[in-house]
């Protein structure tokens, strides 16, 4: 993948929702998409962001090294955010909705881009 590809996994949706967001992406060749309706990779990514077990991360946006791969294990992000309002264990530090979601994205892809140019 370059560094600018994107992957987008849909955990646990009704299929109608998945097809919806096909249709946002399917001209850009840049975006990878996944569907996932028995929520494996949620219950992964909840349980390495230090969730307990069972928990399931949904609406959650992670920053990953372009370098690391999800082999044995789910790689620990360079960084991430939520939508996830009231849970119980996702950092409420790192819960953003609407203009703020869309700003600290921009500030965390931009700030992740600029230290892999220097690196």
């Amino acid at each position: 993948m370059d560094s600018d590809d994107v992957i987008v996994v849909e955990i646990g949706c009704e299929i109608d929702m998945v097809k919806q967001a096909a249709r946002l992406f399917n001209s850009d060749a840049r975006v990878t998409q996944f569907y996932d309706p028995d929520k494996i990779s949620g219950l992964e990514i909840a349980e390495r962001l230090g969730a307990e077990s069972g928990e399931v991360a949904w609406d959650v946006y992670l920053f990953y090294d372009q370098h690391d791969e999800w082999i044995e294990q789910l790689p620990t992000p360079k960084d991430w955010i939520h939508q996830l309002r009231g849970s119980s264990w996702a950092e409420p530090g790192r819960y953003y909705q609407g203009d703020k979601l869309t700003q600290k994205l921009r500030e965390i892809m931009s700030n992740l881009l600029q230290n892999t140019d220097k690196g």
